[in-house]
């Protein structure tokens, strides 16, 4: 059966609830009504590979699109890390770890990476 649908880009990220309408707001503004959104506590801590193959085969992604986020309880939540800076830098290397598991997985794919404060700012990794 040949791929009849495609769309532009996957999300992965973080189930927690805080977060959802600052992504489906982001997600729709890049990519409106073409992408698909892979959802697991602690977004790339437990990269869903699995779920990540179903849509690379069903749907034809360009783009995988990384969102970590401050305050993880998967993590421990923000006071694991002495400050905010130390939090977000310690996102930045599981989603540089995540970026290398995908690359060396899925052969010409882009990913993009992000962070995501409380307060809605979604900031470019």
């Amino acid at each position: 059966m040949t791929n009849q649908h495609t769309c532009q880009a996957m999300a992965i990220h973080c189930i927690d609830f805080r977060f959802q309408k600052f992504l489906a707001d982001y997600l729709e503004s890049r990519f409106p009504r073409s992408y698909d959104r892979v959802a697991v506590a602690g977004g790339v801590k437990n990269l869903p590979l699995e779920q990540c193959e179903v849509s690379m085969r069903l749907h034809s992604p360009k783009i995988i699109a990384l969102f970590q986020h401050e305050d993880c309880g998967a993590y421990g939540g923000s006071g694991q890390f002495t400050d905010s800076q130390a939090e977000q830098a310690f996102q930045k290397q599981e989603l540089q770890k995540a970026e290398h598991v995908l690359k060396d997985t899925f052969s010409g794919i882009t990913v993009e990476k992000f962070f995501v404060s409380l307060s809605g700012e979604i900031i470019s990794l």
